[in-house]
């Protein structure tokens, strides 16, 4: 039978009453010769319920504290993901056959660091370098065209130089990611190489995988593609310091002697509707209705697939706020095996 935590009062109660009892000495109410006794009894006494209580917490996955947790995950394999550095490439302008060489630092407005990690060279007045975030977190990430100055003159080199692409910055794995995994694992225990196997690898990988799928044979005879997206982000589509990290961890614990193991890169495809009735027309049911078309595609959207018309309309039914609409829409979205759905334009009635 399942144990209740008795309450101080009913504790303070118990111990009052077998003093009086064993004692024939007077402890339940203020004033009462052994009535501090009581209450010492008692407070120690909860004290030690409490932390029984807090035991037990420990013992199972979902109820663990942080600390715990991470124990319990750490006994199957299963790590916190350290915070991650943003990395890619930038344009420098300069003369011809200048050198950047690396260990160049730079600098944004937030005088965020960033070094370049390969000697690169002038030519026809532009170079693309390679360049990585000198602290993890995910607010090393720049934006496309992004401006970072140089913190020191290099010789011939302009100051400014402009972002191409600087992704996979990450902050250190949430408590409740790592629970998730941990309850994918108990429910799917290593096999060797089978598809869950691939899966948990995805996510563990970088703290930005939110959901990942593993094809067998879906390069030939004997071969792995996985292929994964970024839902929390402000693109689902990986960008490629995602796609390196994947792959470097996968490749590091995959089974040796398979024929091919891939990443599958995806392209979005725009989910476009044209609405010729909406009621109300107001911007905060337009915000709900594409809110709630965005959680439709973190659900059901995935690679090859298809969200149906009834999913669609139904989502848009039950946005907050919305009456009454009509889409152009006319069938299922369907999706290429290279291909994951995006919420694209809204066209709102004029």
């Amino acid at each position: 039978m399942s144990f209740s935590r008795p309450s101080r009062p009913d504790l303070q109660q118990r111990v009052a009453a077998d003093i009086e009892r064993h004692g024939d000495q007077k402890s339940s109410r203020r004033g009462d010769i052994h009535y501090p006794l009581s209450q010492a009894v008692a407070g120690v006494a909860h004290g030690l319920h409490g932390h029984l209580q807090y035991n037990v917490a420990q013992l199972f996955d979902d109820t663990a504290d942080a600390t715990n947790l991470l124990r319990r995950a750490a006994e199957v394999g299963i790590y916190q993901i350290a915070a991650s550095r943003a990395a890619g490439t930038m344009t420098f302008s300069g003369t011809d056959a200048a050198q950047i060489p690396a260990e160049t630092l730079l600098q944004d407005d937030s005088q965020l660091i960033y070094r370049v990690t390969v000697t690169a060279v002038i030519v026809a007045g532009s170079a693309v370098v390679q360049v990585a975030a000198a602290a993890a977190g995910v607010t090393s990430n720049q934006l496309t065209g992004a401006k970072l100055r140089l913190m020191q003159p290099v010789l011939d080199i302009d100051s400014e130089a402009t972002v191409i692409s600087l992704a996979g910055g990450a902050d250190i794995e949430s408590i409740s990611r790592v629970k998730k995994r941990l309850s994918a694992r108990r429910k799917n225990p290593p096999m060797g190489g089978n598809q869950s196997d691939y899966i948990a690898w995805a996510k563990a990988a970088h703290t930005d995988v939110t959901r990942a799928w593993c094809y067998p044979n879906g390069m030939g005879i004997g071969t792995v593609l996985v292929r994964f997206v970024t839902d929390n982000l402000s693109s689902a589509i990986a960008t490629q310091a995602h796609i390196d990290a994947v792959t470097n961890y996968i490749d590091s614990r995959r089974p040796a002697g398979m024929a091919g193991f891939y990443i599958g890169a995806l392209t979005a495809k725009p989910l476009d509707i044209t609405f010729t009735r909406l009621e109300p027309l107001t911007a905060a049911v337009k915000a709900a209705i594409a809110a709630a078309l965005n959680d439709l595609i973190s659900r059901e959207g995935e690679p090859g697939g298809e969200l149906l018309l009834s999913q669609i309309n139904e989502e848009i039914s039950l946005a907050s706020g919305e009456r009454d609409h009509r889409i152009s829409l006319a069938d299922n979205f369907s999706c290429a095996a290279h291909e994951f759905p995006v919420l694209g334009v809204l066209a709102w009635p004029t």
